[in-house]
């Protein structure tokens, strides 16, 4: 008598390992599904608000760390509707768990030259947006994304120079 035989289940039983196995395997390598689009950030009331959903990209930026890692891209995005620029820090790497996310905002008043800054930040699973009323200014934008926590490589993107002054 076979070994299959005395055993019945046995050989159900490596079939079904192998099988789990290759599906484990297959989960480990796919890329994830994103959860957020840009889209869904900029009418999220936790990320530029716009309801309506009308903008325009004014800039963008890769997230890379100091080895040239890419993390996720930081845009700049303006809304005539609202008079308002946003920039979203949307995560790529580490998308759905909770590590150090930031996005940052500059603005100067092509009148007087006041300067000011908003920002979100925090241990964030998808992204970090802020918005601002920026008619009349100029913009430059910063966006951070670490590996885990605080203590994780730190990715950047980011425009130094003053622009789309509206």
């Amino acid at each position: 008598m076979s070994a299959f035989a005395r055993h019945p289940f046995r050989r159900f039983a490596n079939a079904t390992a192998a099988t789990l196995l290759s599906a484990a395997v297959i989960g480990l390598t796919s890329t994830p599904a994103s959860a957020h689009s840009l889209s869904e950030v900029v009418r999220s009331s936790k990320g530029c608000g716009w309801s309506s959903g009308a903008y325009t990209t004014q800039d963008s930026r890769s997230a890379i760390n100091r080895k040239g890692t890419r993390y996720g891209k930081v845009y700049l995005l303006w809304s005539s509707r609202y008079g308002q620029n946003c920039v979203v820090t949307l995560k790529s790497s580490w998308h759905g768990t909770a590590t150090f996310t930031q996005a940052v905002l500059f603005y100067r008043s092509s009148g007087s030259g006041a300067e000011g800054d908003v920002e979100d930040n925090g241990q964030y699973r998808h992204y970090a947006a802020v918005a601002e009323h920026t008619s009349g200014q100029c913009v430059r934008f910063y966006g951070a994304i670490s590996s885990g926590g605080h203590g994780g490589p730190l990715a950047q993107g980011s425009r130094n120079a003053w622009g789309n002054c509206r």
